[in-house]
């Protein structure tokens, strides 16, 4: 039997974690309170207890029934997943459309949870709409007899908001009257306003309401075959009568088990217990026909031995469909039953009558035995069926029987496609399969002993691969398996707030342990075989849970779209068309050549003879050879194998392609692991299709090509739903995963048969050009497979929470591969018009595989650079670090290379990949939209500087660099940008584009510099600044960074030296006056006579400074007339008694040292005195007409100033309003010392004499513009320095009092009156 179809599984659990809204129905206790709706997290929702038991697990997760509804109304959303779960007391809904229109601009994508807090009777839920109306009704029975009508608007699924939490609004509840005494068994929804309900005493209740009702209110009709007497008997069950035992229950055997009504609801059909079909015409209300499920003699009143009765556990008997101007065209409705007895049987009924005439049941095939294809014809297993559905079609043409077969937790899907006419010979040669998910038998890791891999790397990788495993089947199968080790170890298990991963890593190797053996070093082998071996027992319990997932509850076909699903106990699965990769794969080449040709037929919307070829026998036989020779293979010389292979895929070629081959080969090392048995092996099953010695190179190239076709977007105006997008998403995962396994398959079939077995004449096998093609495929499914593989975490992206209140809880990004994310998303589905949906779902999946691989526009260098600029965008750097392997050698990859090392911080390597590319994307030709190309990683602004030179090109990697905050980078790629420009001989020194590029980088070099200290390079750059206030404010910047970074020693006044100012006009002035400015602000001074003392403090000494660098600049009188300001000072300072009383206020300076300060000559004496003798040094080396200095009177600090240690807060003023400046003693020295308080002086001042005068003239001339100056000469210094003497001598011999008690003041007239006014 061929498998044309094939089984795409879905998890139901939400794609988002707050997608989940939990409604308490109203129960008779709590019906007047109001019921609040929740949003809750779905994977969290159980975290806070363990599951304890297998029991627990099914109760929590795994549904007792469900199916899929669709509904008459062709509008978005239209089919919805229904399933009961939590011990049968919540009903989850859910839209399952695989895709919506591109007008739908919000996405149903909630799943209701209505919690009715008492169990759901089996088969007790139903659904129905109308084509008028978009509301959809729910139907729940409970086990209290109960039925809840549940009014859902497609906004439910939408919107939080819009459920209204006065749920006794839309949910109403009703008690039918005959249930008060009797059991229901079935609930049937014919149509929104008419319900069928089986009861357990035999009888069929039908419940009516107008259109308007909301369903507090049916009207109640019970359709019972017996008369009133027996049927008033029937509620109570006699010894004598025959009953069906079932859950609990004593059931009648004409309980109707399974219910269907025709399309014009003019008739209900019911298969009852004791094997017969029954018919009721709903406007008599009477029974009009009765007919044997095996169309044998009706069982007499009392049953004898041969009577067959069904069990009231199964519900799927029955399905009744319309298929006009079928067969004669008088048949007005047609009815498929299903009896199990007698191996298990089919019947086709045809109806007619009914309106003048009596109605008749008809058997179409009286004399035909329709027994369905068993899935196990030895009867080694026995399979049930579980379910059926039937497409009709007009004329009866093209039909199709869908069965669905059931052993245990196992399941198989067969397909009937036939006419009614043919039905007899199409039952017997037209049945055609299914295949299952491949994934779920995906092999698990293989021990290699000297695999560098440790086996733990290994299976976390095989549990956590996407969509194998869902968090909730691990982490109960650590349950069981920390349960079943508690007996046996004492180790403790990390608590559950630990990651699963950790938790899984530390229990399993718990009860491992590396053991040494005598004399012999630790043993290694044995340690990685025990973990290995507690890996793969872990791995049988998590199967065993996983399993339980997987078992079948129901089938639904969508008519509409043509499309099965199957829905199981905790997934579901959607059954679409196999691709011609999947033909070859799946099947046998007896099935193939008997039934393609019958598939052919089937599927005129396919040409599947250009699909598959002409040979495609022969492909179908190789892939069978080439997958068991693999399998056959020990897991070493697979290890081997992968290693060699991925040097080969990820090392650049360096040989030619024979050379390449022949290399691969021996590191391989394939020839080595071959034995004679599996030489042997290989050649007859070879040769039982093609001659192994005359090998065809048509079969490689015909199952190559099914593989990957070029991708070409169609206009659609639907898009994926979320729900559609992890189909989609699984089904590409799944076609990645076997044709990944196909490629290697064929890999090592031809490796081994180019290295070991020779061709003879007439063989058209040629290794040397198979093996680029499959190592260049390879690299493509390698890529594929890394998408699929790898998850990222994205933030949350729900349209549901804008403007909610109660759906403020917290975001939590979805987990999706990045296949998913990056390709999936943003694939537009084909529409299924003329189509079945089957059919697109699957050339959807091919699109996926060939947008990413055979990108049509796009070169595929160019699309896996696209994919590292997406990760690096999202964050995911190490993400992206890891797919570094698969980007291509080129300047555009090179760039992308660097942006990720710059967002790693590994910025010489990120400079590196940036000067590589530099030439190419700036001087290249452009190469498409790099907005678009970098996924958003470059914007327009960023992309104009590519292609458009080099300095711009540099500029563009210097803003990244200055971004990061590596400033030396920014300099280095300035220089290139500048020496880019200056070289470039169609510059425009004129062009404003020019000198803006070039000021933007030279500022940019200069303030990158500053950050790095790289002072030379700094001035170059200010140098050439052509806007001279910009230049100016940056020397001025330039200047106390040198001091700042140099401190108060020499080393920056020499680095200042160092520049060549000379050569730029202005700059030595422009430095002065930096410095000059520099000097104003300062408030702390050190002393010329502690010789090296004043570098020991690192806080520059401006003042300093700038006497020195005139000095240095031969600016004698510039400097005197600095030295003359520090003799005011001086002065001021020592003849103030206010900064002397301050500082033994302040504890500055004790007692003891103030009697000093009085007794001895004080410390600014001898400073007055030596910086006196320097200016007359200073003044004798220049010219005697130029001898003398001008002080300003106006740039004093008046009298009233503080001394050392009397600075208030800056900006705090007295009543004169003079600023008091911050004390600026240095933290360095010690508090007590004297010394410190004299160079810490922050007082700058005239002498006493001269500062009174200044005062009273500027008093006299405050309204004269100009500020007055004096003359200082020579003469007139050596003349103070001479007095200087005289005071020291007259206070040594104590003839002028002097002291901080005794002093009064200073007189006005102590002024030189030498001094003339200038």
């Amino acid at each position: 039997m061929a498998k044309i179809y094939k089984e795409t599984k879905v998890d139901v659990r939400p794609v988002e974690a707050n997608a989940i809204v939990d409604i308490e129905i109203p129960t008779t206790e709590n019906a007047q309170r109001r019921v609040r709706v929740s949003l809750s997290s779905g994977p969290a929702r159980d975290d806070s207890t363990p599951i304890k038991d297998d029991e627990d697990f099914a109760r929590r997760y795994l549904a007792t029934q469900g199916s899929i509804y669709f509904r008459q109304r062709k509008i978005y959303p239209r089919s919805f997943l229904w399933r009961v779960v939590n011990d049968s007391t919540v009903l989850e809904i859910q839209s399952a459309d695989v895709s919506k229109s591109i007008l739908d601009k919000h996405e149903a994508n909630l799943t209701l949870r209505l919690d009715f807090q008492e169990a759901i009777i089996p088969s007790g839920v139903a659904l129905a709409d109308t084509e008028d109306h978009e509301v959809l009704n729910v139907f729940v029975l409970t086990t209290s007899r109960r039925l809840h009508t549940i009014t859902l608007r497609p906004e439910f699924f939408r919107r939080v908001s819009s459920i209204d939490e006065n749920i006794q609004d839309w949910c109403k509840s009703f008690i039918p009257s005959p249930l008060t005494f009797t059991n229901p068994h079935r609930l049937h929804a014919c149509s929104t306003t008419e319900l069928f309900i089986a009861l357990d005493s035999g009888a069929l209740l039908r419940l009516t309401r107008r259109a308007g009702d909301d369903g507090s209110h049916w009207s109640q009709i019970t359709f019972d075959e017996k008369t009133w007497g027996a049927s008033l008997r029937g509620y109570v069950p006699w010894s004598g009568a025959q009953r069906i035992s079932y859950d609990g229950r004593s059931l009648d055997p004409m309980t109707p088990n399974a219910i269907a009504t025709t399309s014009d609801q003019t008739y209900v059909f019911a298969v009852c217990l004791n094997h017969t079909l029954k018919v009721w015409n709903l406007a008599t209300n009477k029974l009009v026909g009765t007919k044997d499920l095996l169309d044998r003699p009706l069982a007499k009143q009392q049953p004898d031995s041969t009577a067959y009765f069904l069990n009231p556990a199964d519900s799927v008997f029955l399905r009744v469909f319309n298929a006009e101007r079928a067969l004669d065209g008088g048949y007005r409705y047609y009815v498929a039953t299903y009896t199990p007895h007698e191996m298990g049987q089919f019947k086709f009924w045809a109806v007619k009558g009914g309106l003048t005439t009596p109605l008749t049941i008809e058997d179409l095939f009286p004399q035909a035995v329709l027994r369905p294809s068993d899935p196990d014809s030895t009867g080694n297993m026995f399979w049930t069926v579980a379910d059926f559905q039937i497409r009709p079609m007009e004329e009866g043409t093209r039909m199709e029987l869908w069965v669905l077969w059931r052993n245990n937790g196992l399941y198989q899907l067969y397909t009937l496609h036939f006419n009614f006419e043919s039905l007899e010979q199409d039952w017997s040669s037209n049945w055609t399969s299914t295949a299952l998910d491949t994934r779920r038998n995906e092999p698990v890791p293989a021990l290699v002993v000297s695999d560098v891999v440790d086996p733990t790397e290994k299976w976390i990788e095989y549990f956590f691969h996407p969509g194998r495993y869902t968090v909730e089947t691990l982490e109960f199968a650590l349950t069981s398996y920390q349960e079943a080790l508690k007996p046996r170890t004492s180790a403790t298990f990390l608590k559950r707030n630990a990651p699963l991963q950790e938790r899984l890593c530390s229990t399993i190797t718990a009860s491992v342990s590396l053991r040494k053996y005598a004399e012999d070093d630790m043993d290694y082998a044995k340690y990685r075989t025990d973990t290995d071996h507690k890996w793969r027992q872990f791995w049988q319990v998590v199967e065993e849970v996983h399993n339980r997932r997987l078992e079948p509850v129901s089938l639904a076909y969508d008519t509409y779209s043509d499309l099965p699903w199957v829905v199981t106990t905790d997934a579901c699965a959607l059954i679409r068309e196999c691709s011609a990769t999947e033909l070859l794969l799946h099947n046998s080449v007896l099935d193939l050549e008997n039934e393609l040709p019958m598939v052919a037929d089937r599927w005129r919307h396919r040409k599947l003879e250009t699909e598959v070829g002409n040979r495609y026998a022969d492909s179908c036989h190789l892939i069978k050879v080439a997958a068991d020779f693999r399998q056959r293979l020990p897991a070493a010389a697979l290890r081997t194998f992968e290693e060699a292979l991925y040097s080969e895929l990820f090392l650049e070629p360096l040989l030619s392609t024979t050379e390449r081959l022949a290399s691969f080969i021996d590191q391989s090392e394939l020839l080595e692991h071959v034995s004679d048995d599996m030489y042997d092996g290989l050649c007859a099953a070879m040769n039982k299709q093609i001659n192994i010695y005359q090998l065809p190179k048509e079969p490689f190239h015909i199952i190559l090509d099914t593989l990957f076709t070029i991708f070409a977007e169609k206009d659609s105006e639907l898009l994926f739903t979320a729900f559609g997008a992890k189909i989609l998403t699984n089904g590409s995962q799944e076609s990645i995963s076997h044709i990944r396994r196909l490629l290697h398959d064929l890999l090592i079939l031809v490796v081994f048969v180019a290295g070991e077995i020779s061709q003879e004449q007439g063989s058209s096998f040629d290794a040397t050009e198979l093996f680029p093609i499959l190592i260049n495929l390879i690299k493509e499914c390698e890529l594929l497979y890394w998408l699929s593989s790898h998850t990222r975490v994205l933030p949350g992206r729900s349209q549901h929470e804008s403007g909610d209140v109660r759906a403020q809880s917290k975001s939590i990004g979805a987990v999706n591969s990045v296949l998913g994310d990056l390709f999936v998303l943003h694939i537009k589905p084909r529409p299924h018009v003329n189509l079945p949906q089957s059919f697109t779902l699957t050339k959807s999946i091919s699109d996926v595989l060939s947008w990413v691989v055979h990108p049509g526009g796009v070169t595929f260098d160019y699309a896996l650079v696209h994919i590292q600029c997406d990760l690096i965008v999202n964050g995911n750097l190490e993400l992206a670090s890891d797919f570094l392997k698969f980007q291509p050698s080129n300047a555009w990859s090179s760039y992308i290379k660097g942006r990720l090392f710059v967002a790693k911080g590994e910025f010489n390597v990120a400079a590196i990949h940036f000067q590589k590319a530099a030439y190419q994307l700036a001087l290249g030709r452009p190469f498409g939209d790099l907005t678009e190309m970098s996924s958003g990683l470059l914007d327009l602004l960023s992309a104009d500087k590519f292609n458009n030179g080099l300095p711009k090109y540099y500029q563009h990697i210097l803003s990244l660099f200055e971004k990061a905050g590596s400033f030396s980078h920014v300099a280095d790629f300035a220089s290139l940008s500048l020496q880019a420009l200056e070289s470039d001989p169609h510059k425009d020194p004129n062009d404003p584009e020019y000198e803006d590029l070039r000021m933007d980088v030279l500022s940019r070099m200069f303030h990158a510099s500053l950050r790095t200290c790289q002072f030379d390079k700094a001035y170059s750059a200010l140098s050439r600044y052509t806007n001279l206030p910009l230049q100016k404010s940056a020397l001025g910047l330039l200047i106390k960074a040198i001091l700042s970074a140099y401190g108060s020693g020499t080393a920056g006044l020499e680095q200042l030296l160092h520049f060549p100012l000379w050569l730029t006009p202005n700059f030595s002035s422009y430095v002065d006056e930096t410095l000059l400015s520099l000097a104003r602000k300062q408030t702390s001074f050190s002393s010329s006579l502690d010789g090296d003392a004043w570098e020991s403090n690192y806080t520059p000494d401006y003042h300093r400074i700038l006497h020195a660098y005139r000095i240095a600049r031969n600016d004698l009188r510039g400097a005197a007339e600095l030295g003359y300001q520090t003799v005011q000072r001086l002065r001021h300072a020592r003849d103030s008694p206010i900064a002397q009383r301050a500082l033994i206020r302040r504890g500055k300076v004790d007692e003891e040292e103030s009697k000093r300060m009085v007794e001895e000559d004080d410390l600014e004496s001898k400073e007055i005195r030596h910086e006196l003798l320097s200016l007359i040094n200073l003044l004798a080396c220049v010219d005697k007409s130029e001898a003398y200095i001008l002080v300003d009177l106006d740039a004093v600090i008046p009298a009233t100033a503080p001394a050392v240690g009397e600075a208030e807060t800056p900006g705090k003023r007295h009543a004169d309003d003079d600023v008091f400046m911050d004390d600026g003693t240095p933290s360095r020295a010690p508090s007590g010392s004297f010394s410190q308080r004299r160079r810490s002086s922050g007082a700058v001042s005239m002498d006493s004499a001269r500062l009174a005068v200044s005062n009273h003239n500027n008093n006299n001339n405050k309204h004269k513009p100009s500020p007055r100056r004096v003359i200082v000469t020579l003469e007139q210094l050596r003349r103070e320095y001479q007095s200087e003497l005289d005071r020291v001598s007259r206070i040594q011999r104590g003839d002028w009092e002097f002291g901080v008690d005794g002093y009064e003041g200073i007189e006005e007239g102590a002024m030189d009156e030498s001094l003339l006014d200038f």
